[in-house]
């Protein structure tokens, strides 16, 4: 369903997660409908913070990915083992 066939102005939040690509798809709906600058502050305002919500969610969905992840190793006497993935947390200042 499209954002603009939803009244998010009284949408109430049921407590249930959508997929991920649910929510990303969603939030780049939001995000557009804000950008776009037409729409009322009140249903702004109401976007906004399911916007937050969906950002939120979209954000633990892929730290529980990243954190699940792991990497295949050899240790010193051949057995293969897994471990972690270690991530260089430091970001690319330009």
């Amino acid at each position: 369903m499209k954002l603009k066939d939803k009244d998010l102005a009284t949408e109430e939040s049921t407590g249930e997660e959508l997929s991920f690509e649910d929510a990303l798809r969603e939030l780049e709906e939001v995000v557009s409908a804000l950008e776009t600058g037409n729409v009322p502050l009140e249903q702004s305002i109401a976007l906004l913070q399911r916007g937050m919500a969906l950002a939120e969610q979209c954000d633990n969905t892929l730290n529980q990915a990243e954190a699940a992840l792991e990497q295949l190793v050899a240790t010193a006497d051949g057995e293969l083992v897994t471990q972690p993935i270690e991530y260089d947390t430091e970001e690319d200042e330009d």
